[in-house]
């Protein structure tokens, strides 16, 4: 059962940051793209991506209750950058801003994820600037439309999250065992779920 929980929220993560990273990297190119055209080419799945991300903070709460304060350990401020920028971005996207608040909510994103992971990896601060250079090469990857090299940068914005998964020993911060088995009907559909919410809305969206 704790397996099966693991690979749910590892799944999830990892599809966030592999989809939602071109989403980021899309708003760290406007200031050397054609604003407009990049934006609208990348409207129509920012809010399907962030559904995985939605998901895996479900999944974490409800089967991982003291993970949470594992993460937090040391780096809230950290956490108050990836949320303020995420709602800059969102906001911005959604609501048409300026460009540049684009720009400041994805740089923000980025480089709050990437202090998490050097956090967790207990690596040098410096380390957290790969994030920002893997988004925009995956976004750039997007915007080019070179389909054969996205499947790999997408990898390569997930693969950090394995890394720092495993200097966490998570078994014992889960929830206890008679919880997530009761909690194990959730566990199967889920993905599938989420996968058909992301792309409902992007369809809807792209009308």
């Amino acid at each position: 059962m704790e397996t099966l929980w693991l690979v749910v929220l590892g799944v999830l993560t990892v599809g966030y940051f592999a989809l939602a990273g071109f989403d980021y990297g899309t708003g760290l190119l406007l200031p050397f793209r054609r604003r407009a055209e990049t934006l609208h080419r990348m409207t129509p799945f920012f809010l399907g991506n962030e559904v995985w991300l939605v998901a895996a903070i479900g999944v974490l709460f409800a089967a991982f209750p003291r993970l949470e304060g594992e993460l937090l350990s040391g780096a809230h401020s950290v956490f108050t950058l990836v949320l303020a920028g995420l709602v800059l971005f969102m906001a911005a996207v959604q609501l048409r801003l300026w460009w540049w608040l684009v720009f400041t909510g994805a740089l923000m994103v980025s480089v709050g994820w990437g202090l998490l992971l050097a956090h967790l990896l207990e690596a040098p601060w410096p380390v957290a600037f790969a994030m920002p250079v893997l988004f925009a090469v995956h976004g750039w990857v997007f915007q080019t439309k070179n389909w054969k090299l996205f499947p790999v940068t997408g990898l390569l914005c997930a693969l950090p999250i394995p890394l720092a998964f495993s200097s966490i020993y998570t078994s014992g911060l889960m929830a206890h065992t008679d919880t997530l088995g009761l909690l194990a009907w959730v566990a199967v559909p889920i993905i599938p779920l989420v996968v058909l919410l992301q792309w409902s809305i992007v369809a809807i969206s792209s009308r």
